[in-house]
């Protein structure tokens, strides 16, 4: 043994050993939310206070397995945030919880481990439905949730599925932002116990790390833009992506979203409608659901060609409905400095209900139309 790799096992020897005794505060900041992105897995998402490792232990034919979030082999160990594929199949109706270990380094040939941490278990009730599917619809928070959490408590349905609209933020510079107003509200809105769809809005497109947040919930398209089914439910998501031409000042020279909506256009062009063809209900869910005109081009059209029976989105800061070819449900969010409002969509006997609903407890949509 060389000097050098004899006083690099000593000093490894010593710090692990100095450093199992040393207090640390390590534990899970916020607690999972399961993610749909569309395909075969679930994404569960959580953040620990600390880098380390992260797992998901699930129950699954009366069989407990662990999944541990890996890259090539190799376990993570360099991140906060946790993002663990689980098979829907075999989370759907299952239990599980989420775990991690602080790593505070990882040499060559040793590393130095401290506290392991676990959730408490999670019954998940992700089992597709064929009919009474209920859909919590929220967008728009821009840091109101105290408003958003008064307006949730008019709604006394459980959900089934929670669709995240986009904008519960005003920019995401920071991971903390992402942390904080995205997975925070995640797991508040679901109790992580319902799968979560993201629908990326624009002002999450603003900042250092709206570039980032993706590689926490990857869809089979690797975009924000996929569709998932529901049971009788089969659903596209759009991307609308920001709300103004590339060279607007806001942005400066920093984006290229006529590449990606040109990628996106092509790609929705592309789905089958054979696919949709044995779906009882048919949604395109949208940031910005007003799409007859999406810089230029018709995208109503080839989710007409789809068949399907309504967009769903936000970004107006209205609730309304309009009758359209396709029609669309705008459905709220922050209507003004005092005002908020939450939507629950219900899809049964072949209608779909949308039912919207103030901070003031004011209804202020409440229709059916049939699919």
């Amino acid at each position: 043994m060389t000097i050098f790799s004899l006083i690099y096992a000593m000093f490894v020897a010593v710090f692990s050993t100095v450093g199992a005794y040393m207090p640390v505060n390590f534990d899970i900041k916020v607690e999972p939310a399961v993610f749909d992105c569309g395909g075969e897995y679930y994404s569960v998402v959580w953040v620990t206070s600390g880098k380390g490792s992260g797992y998901v232990t699930y129950t699954y034919e009366g069989k407990e397995k662990t999944v541990w979030e890996t890259s090539g082999g190799l376990i993570k160990t360099d991140d906060t945030i946790h993002s663990v594929q689980i098979p829907k199949s075999e989370l759907q109706g299952n239990t599980y919880k989420v775990g991690s270990q602080r790593v505070g380094f990882k040499f060559g040939y040793n590393a130095f481990k401290r506290r392991t941490v676990e959730s408490k278990e999670y019954n998940f009730n992700g089992t597709p439905k064929q009919d009474d599917i209920k859909i919590l619809s929220i967008s728009d928070v821009h840091y109101m949730e105290k408003k958003m959490n008064k307006a949730l408590s008019y709604i006394t349905e459980k959900p089934d599925i929670v669709v995240m609209l986009g904008d519960f933020m005003s920019q995401m510079e920071y991971k903390s932002d992402f942390v904080k107003y995205v997975l925070g509200n995640a797991h508040n809105l679901s109790g992580g116990e319902i799968p979560v769809v993201y629908v990326r809005g624009n002002h999450e497109t603003r900042g250092e790390f709206g570039a980032q947040a993706i590689k926490y919930m990857p869809s089979e398209t690797g975009e924000y833009y996929f569709t998932f089914d529901f049971g009788s439910l089969s659903a596209v998501v759009i991307d609308s992506g920001e709300d103004k031409e590339d060279d607007h000042k806001e942005y400066s020279g920093l984006v290229d979203f006529a590449t990606y909506r040109e990628q996106e256009y092509n790609w929705l062009c592309s789905l089958d409608a054979s696919k949709f063809e044995g779906a009882k209900y048919k949604l395109a869910i949208s940031h910005d659901p007003t799409l007859t005109d999406h810089f230029g081009k018709d995208w109503t059209a080839p989710l007409n060609t789809l068949g399907v029976d309504l967009i769903v989105g936000g970004h107006h800061h209205q609730s309304r409905f309009i009758e359209e070819t396709v029609p669309v449900f705008i459905d709220g969010g922050k209507l003004g400095d005092k005002v908020w409002a939450a939507s629950m969509l219900t899809l049964k006997d072949g209608t779909i209900s949308m039912y919207t609903v103030d901070n003031n407890g004011n209804v202020l949509i409440d229709k059916e139309i049939t699919a």
